[in-house]
């Protein structure tokens, strides 16, 4: 068997374990890679050159840059924006979603996401307007702005990079905006006139809370001594609980839950597992003399303030379980309750395993104190409602950060330094104005920095081993008498696909040398071709598991799985109308 019989089969395989979604995509691509290095389709001394690559050295400075332009008071800036001004709820929405797609088009979009979402959220229960009628557009806009540029999203750092190895220069910083900002346009006015129209509402807005009271929170409750439910069957518990009381089960002595059923009899000290909104949680406790368990209880005060805050991806929470939070958090936090979308519950809190999307129910001391603050930051949780939103901490520091980053946006812009070496200056003086600390290492995204590190080599291997050139053979060969639309057209509708189930940046590896592949065989310019795979890899719009940015409002927002292709999937087809003749007017 031949080197691309083995590449091609490593491919098939990879794909498949990234759509089965079991394990961290970082994980499996550095598998893939370890793998394709042992039965030598990848030299050993060529395996780690993508930790020094262009692209994932710019993806990384890209992240720290957000964060910085976030530390200087961009979320008050956008608060003064869009916070604090009187809309109707169509006004808002198209001023949201053009706010996020311009952010997004110059910062990471989950940073984009991370500064609106909480004002979102905070707009939408003052003003008693559904929060599922704008988490979606918000999500998806923050995606089409990373269309816009260079720097936007991974895929289009790949694609431009990719190009310069091949070419005697990479695409400008604002090459993708003749096809991106069209694109953008023309989807936000689609959603905001004709695609909000197809988001399901279930759920009317909780005006009179401080949470978002999402049903199903996952919670353990002590039955204490002189409980009112001891004796009492699992029957008489559910109809004296409140309404939307569920109970999975009891935790047994090996620490799983069990199934009980409706005659099981309550005793003493059991550890009862329910789901419950967490506004009825306190009046449960109180009316069955009820508590939260010791283990997860580990500081007694008699007015805990409640908050709900949302596992974002990169934090340290992720893939880790309630002892890592115990050790982190233990004298600010305590863990009340979980929620998930989409899962069923096998173990007890303490044992769940904490995944992006997960929102947690804290109990604190004081939500005013600055620890509190620091370990949520530190953690990489994000509160969905807050009492307060951000005010400009210095004007000076926000507009030198904003004078730096555009100064660096120049020295692209004009080819003056490639965007690696510029962005690394603009680090360096956001350090100087100490907008970003000692620890900016954290604020990178490494699982995405490793992904792209460990899939360039693959990439490489794809064009070395003659795999892209047999593949942009066969789609040639079928493609003989067709027209360039038609040959662009299927390959961004392989892409979209592609990106729908797997991670965008890997999308664009695969995708980039086959395209290219298939313009050399037919004689075509390639320009043409990346343009479609950067524009395809971000139109991550028909699943939540597609794009971090879908993953993360799909629990505020309420969403079920199948709710995002209902708008996804016009969305998809009103891009593929206008991307194609734009691709082919700018670049033919």
């Amino acid at each position: 068997m031949n080197d691309q019989y083995i590449l091609l089969i490593s491919l098939i395989a990879l794909l498949g374990v990234f759509i089965w979604g079991k394990f961290r995509y970082d994980a499996v691509s550095s598998t893939a890679l370890i793998v394709l290095v042992i039965i030598g389709i990848i030299p050993a001394g060529n395996a780690f050159d993508g930790f020094s690559h262009p692209a994932v050295l710019t993806v990384a400075l890209v992240l720290v840059i957000s964060t910085g332009l976030k530390n200087s008071g961009m979320t008050g800036l956008v608060n003064k924006l869009v916070g604090v001004r009187k809309f109707t709820e169509f006004q808002f929405l198209i001023t949201l979603m053009l706010v996020a797609a311009i952010l997004s088009s110059f910062i990471n979009n989950i940073g984009a996401l991370a500064i609106l979402l909480p004002i979102t959220l905070n707009i939408c229960q003052k003003m008693g307007w559904r929060s599922s009628r704008h988490l979606m557009p918000l999500a998806f806009a923050c995606i089409l702005g990373g269309m816009n540029t260079v720097i936007g999203t991974p895929p289009n750092i790949i694609i431009s990079e990719y190009k310069s190895t091949i070419t005697s220069s990479g695409f400008g910083f604002f090459d993708f905006s003749y096809v991106g900002l069209l694109i953008t346009i023309v989807s936000i006015m689609f959603i905001v006139f004709i695609g909000k129209n197809f988001i399901p509402l279930r759920k009317d807005a909780d005006t009179g809370s401080s949470l978002i009271n999402l049903d199903g929170y996952l919670f353990e409750v002590l039955v204490n001594e002189d409980s009112i439910c001891i004796g009492k069957t699992l029957s008489w518990f559910k109809k004296n609980a409140t309404e939307d009381t569920e109970v999975l089960g009891i935790v047994s002595d090996a620490g799983s839950i069990s199934k009980v059923k409706n005659n099981f009899k309550i005793k003493e000290n059991q550890i009862l597992v329910i789901k419950n909104p967490p506004d009825a949680v306190s009046g449960l406790l109180e009316k069955l003399n009820l508590s939260i368990p010791k283990e997860l209880h580990h500081f007694t005060e008699e007015d805990l303030e409640e908050i709900e805050v949302m596992i974002t991806p990169g934090s340290r929470l992720i893939g880790r379980k309630y002892d890592f939070f115990f050790k982190s958090a233990y004298e600010e936090m305590n863990l009340l309750g979980l929620w998930r979308k989409g899962s069923k519950y096998r173990t007890r809190l303490t044992r769940e395993m904490f995944r992006t999307g997960d929102v947690l129910l804290l109990g604190v001391k004081d939500l005013e104190e600055e620890g509190v603050a620091n370990k949520l930051k530190y953690l990489g949780l994000m509160p969905l409602l807050q009492r307060e939103l951000q005010t400009i901490p210095s004007r000076s520091r926000l507009l030198k950060g904003i004078i730096f980053f555009l100064a660096s946006i120049l020295l692209v812009t004009f080819n003056v330094m490639p965007p690696a070496a510029a962005f690394f200056l603009c680090v360096i003086a956001f350090a100087r104005i100490k907008i970003i600390d000692t620890n900016f290492y954290r604020d990178i995204e490494w699982p995405i920095v490793v992904l792209l590190a460990t899939m360039i080599p693959i990439g490489v291997a794809i064009e070395s081993t003659g795999l892209s050139s047999t593949i942009s053979s066969a789609i040639s060969g079928m493609a003989i008498g067709l027209d360039q639309f038609w040959i662009l057209l299927i390959i961004l509708i392989t892409t979209m696909l592609i990106t729908d189930i797997i991670n965008n940046a890997a999308t664009a590896v695969i995708m980039a040398p086959i395209s290219v592949g298939i313009a050399n065989q037919l004689d075509y310019s390639i320009e043409p071709f990346l343009m479609v795979v950067a524009v395809g890899a971000s139109c991550a719009f028909l699943t939540p598991i597609g794009h971090q940015c879908n993953t993360v409002v799909m629990g505020p927002g309420n969403y079920k799985f199948s709710d995002y292709w209902k708008m996804g999937l016009p969305l998809d087809i009103l891009i593929i109308l206008v991307s194609i003749p734009m691709i082919l007017f700018v670049w033919t």
